[in-house]
């Protein structure tokens, strides 16, 4: 699992990656990183992490980092979407903190 975030005004930017290898399934992927966080953190609603974020769906995968800012502009807050590489679920969104 990778994991990235940055803070801005009550919310933070997450992205996480799970391995296709090791879950059958994005559903899958999504459960196991939200119950790692609440291990880590809590059930805290700010923790600021994918734990405190519903499962929206799927996107493209964004082509550069336009394209990625552009697909963060329209996820709303306590929200992810994910997007597939050849070996990887990709989790993006706002999560409160």
């Amino acid at each position: 699992m990778d994991k990235k975030s940055i803070k801005i005004m009550g919310a933070t930017n997450i992205h996480y990656t799970a391995s296709k290898k090791r879950y059958k399934s994005v559903n899958e992927a999504y459960q196991e990183l939200r119950e790692e966080e609440i291990y880590e953190h809590g059930h805290d609603p700010y923790s600021g992490t994918i734990a405190t974020c519903t499962l929206e769906g799927k996107i493209s995968e964004p082509k550069d980092e336009d394209a990625y800012e552009e697909a963060l502009d329209r996820i709303d807050k306590r929200e992810c979407k994910y997007y597939e590489t050849d070996k990887e679920y990709v989790f993006i969104g706002w999560a409160s903190c």
